[in-house]
């Protein structure tokens, strides 16, 4: 009797402890990641072979949870926080801004209904290049900043039929000094060195100091859509327009990727020009 009494209670305290378990206990639900901010989607045609960057200031929709704030899962970008470029698929060097595919007679940009549920699961959205609209299904990483998995198509009905691969990265604020030659407004090719700084709300900043024919200096300021940006600013009392774009630079001298700015004077809008790479000083 005395060695069954221990194993009795032992049933007992399990029995105990089961029950409690089950009256009012469970497993807290996994939190919705947080994917708002800056992204590049890279997709792949499968057909052509040819990469578009999709550049995107994600924002996500928010739902209090016991008078807090957070992610709902639910995506979105509007006409003003994506843009479109051309990018050679090798390199990765951009080659021109916007996307391949036609206008059609509504030639909105946009992404939009999108949705997210948790680490490691489905990441869906559909994005819109030009009116033409496409499908994507990927998975979201288990750091919450990568897109894997993916893949894209064009809806039914489409005038710009493709699908193909899809990746993506949240990709960090613009910032940095980078120097080099640039064609200026005025037709001239000068020393340059551009210091970036992007603001909490999507707004970048660009102090431009050039030396030789012109010794001046200028800002402009402009929205930000993942590694892609829209400037304005003033040289020499006109008004002027740059659109640029980061990215890795490979340098066979070295043998280095270096982070650069590709400048395009668009101060012309119909007729965009490429002003200069300027790139991070190298020790």
């Amino acid at each position: 009797m005395p060695r069954i009494v221990p194993q009795i209670t032992l049933l007992l305290l399990c029995g105990a402890l089961i029950s409690c378990a089950g009256k009012g206990s469970s497993i807290p639900a996994e939190a919705i990641p947080n994917v708002a901010g800056s992204w590049e989607f890279i997709a792949i045609s499968s057909s052509t072979g040819k990469a578009t960057g999709i550049e995107v200031a994600l924002q996500e929709g928010q739902i209090l949870v016991n008078g807090i704030e957070q992610p709902n899962g639910q995506i979105s970008a509007s006409s003003t926080q994506i843009a479109f470029l051309t990018l050679d698929a090798t390199t990765g060097d951009i080659v021109s801004f916007g996307g391949g595919c036609p206008p059609t007679s509504a030639p909105t940009n946009s992404l939009n209904p999108g949705s997210v549920s948790a680490l490691d699961a489905p990441f869906t959205f559909t994005f819109t290049e030009n009116g033409n609209a496409f499908n994507v299904t990927a998975t979201l990483g288990p750091d919450g900043k990568t897109l894997v998995n993916g893949t894209y198509a064009s809806q039914s009905g489409s005038a710009c039929i493709d699908s193909g691969t899809i990746t993506g990265l949240g990709v960090p604020k613009l910032s940095g000094t980078y120097t080099g030659q640039l064609v200026l407004p005025d037709g001239t090719t000068d020393a340059a060195s551009a210091t970036l700084s992007e603001s909490s709300s999507g707004t970048l900043s660009v102090s431009m100091v050039v030396t030789g024919t012109d010794n001046t200096t200028f800002t402009m300021t402009g929205p930000v859509t993942g590694n892609s940006f829209s400037v304005q600013g003033t040289f020499q009392g006109q008004s002027v327009s740059y659109y640029g774009y980061y990215e890795l630079v490979y340098n066979s001298t070295t043998s280095t990727n270096v982070p650069s700015i590709y400048f395009v004077n668009a101060t012309n809008p119909a007729q965009p020009a490429y002003a200069g790479t300027l790139g991070v000083p190298q020790i």
